[in-house]
């Protein structure tokens, strides 16, 4: 009799005494693809992440993703494999179809744009002499600004954080995550796939086993010691 009675407590104590813990929401994410849409040849690409070290995390509840840890890298090419430009961000924030923030954030040049007579991460072309007459900055932080000189001439926003504002969540279905910002604009319906601007994100996430699994193991092993020693 008295052993049941310490083992009515010692389940009480690991379930009962304390409340269970809902299912966690917050999910180690595994980046795995990035896609690209434009009306300059990219929609749909596949931006190079071989050499992102980001980690992250996803909460379901404010379906928001923070990055973790590392710096994320992405190389984006034409073909074959000229490098347009890469991007490098750390301390990403994003989702929820709100405002991007990051601690940091770069735009670094290719070798593309010298020999085509422009800027992609400025987002200008040089002009008639073909000389690059302008100045570009990013940092700190995610600051950025950009003086156009000469005859350089302004194709559209200078790249910037603000390119992963308006991620939303399109897809959490098991393990696989999915956030875009990719939209439909001018000349759309002659793009592949759709879409001419934007991004769209893929993750393999982990699933934690919930707490509430955790502590009702902890008491089958208090029940299976109280046995052994009865």
């Amino acid at each position: 009799m008295k052993n049941k009675t310490i083992l009515a407590a010692a389940v009480a104590a690991t379930v009962g005494g304390v409340p269970l813990a809902a299912d966690a929401t917050v999910y180690s994410a595994t980046l795995t693809q990035v896609l690209q849409y434009s009306n300059g040849g990219l929609s749909g690409s596949v931006q190079n992440i071989t050499s992102s070290t980001a980690t992250f995390a996803y909460d379901d509840v404010t379906s928001l993703l923070t990055q973790a840890g590392g710096t994320f890298n992405a190389r984006v090419t034409t073909v074959p494999t000229t490098t347009l430009y890469r991007t490098l961000i750390t301390g990403l924030a994003m989702g929820n179809g709100g405002v991007a923030s990051a601690a940091s954030y770069v735009c670094a040049e290719g070798n593309f744009g010298a020999n085509v007579g422009a800027s992609i991460c400025g987002n200008y072309q040089f002009g008639a002499n073909f000389f690059n007459q302008s100045t570009t900055t990013w940092g700190p932080g995610t600051a950025a600004s950009r003086t156009l000189g000469g005859d350089d001439l302004a194709i559209g926003a200078q790249q910037s954080i603000s390119t992963l504002d308006g991620m939303n969540t399109i897809s959490w279905v098991g393990t696989a995550l999915v956030l875009t910002n990719r939209t439909c604009t001018l000349t759309c319906t002659t793009t592949a796939g759709g879409f001419n601007n934007g991004q769209r994100w893929t993750f393999a996430v982990v699933v934690p086993v919930p707490a509430a699994a955790w502590l009702f193991g902890s008491a089958l092993g208090v029940m299976g010691w109280m046995r052994r020693k009865s």
